[in-house]
């Protein structure tokens, strides 16, 4: 899954423009999600903005046709869980630090994701798909939202809250299309 389209700058796979429409979300989503694909959603809600993921997972459960986890940061948790359902590919929705504005949401194939990775907690989700890799390979991608702030005791900013919105709408959109 190259992620390159017309809306990227051109100049690297960690410089997007971002994904500006729920729209826009499915038609990029299309190219990775099959029936039988997983969502993964990592974040830390105690943590303002890297709450995002969970706030997904939570928008998402029972909403679509798809299997939502809601890792938190744990999501070598969920490994066997994920494995057991052998899924065609696998979604990570996380906070993501990359270069665009707080709130901005960008589909990443997980290659152009490297060290430590963007996550705003740090490396372990990289390090889930590393192993989800060895034991069950299928493809990846990372969906992130730029996050705002990311200190303990803050909610989500509204800006992350209307990034969460718009992966929630692309998610359902992707679904009521699928059906």
């Amino acid at each position: 899954m190259g992620h390159r389209h017309s809306h990227d700058s051109g100049d690297s796979p960690q410089a997007p423009c971002g994904i500006d429409t729920p729209e826009h979300l499915a038609e990029h989503l299309a190219e990775v999600v099959r029936p039988s694909t997983v969502i993964v959603c990592v974040g830390n809600e105690l943590c303002g903005d890297d709450g995002a993921g969970p706030a997904v997972a939570r928008e998402l459960a029972g909403s679509v046709p798809w299997e939502v986890c809601d890792a938190q940061t744990v999501p070598e948790s969920f490994l066997m869980k994920i494995v057991n359902r052998r899924p065609a590919s696998v979604v990570l929705v996380d906070g993501l630090d990359f270069a665009a504005p707080p709130g901005s949401v960008e589909l990443f194939a997980t290659d152009g994701l490297t060290g430590q990775g963007p996550s705003t907690h740090g490396p372990a989700p990289l390090a889930f798909l590393d192993v989800l890799a060895m034991v069950h390979p299928c493809p990846c991608a990372v969906l992130g939202i730029r996050p705002l702030r990311t200190e303990v005791g803050q909610g989500l900013s509204d800006e992350v809250r209307a990034g969460v919105d718009l992966v929630v709408s692309g998610f359902r959109l992707l679904a009521k299309a699928a059906s």
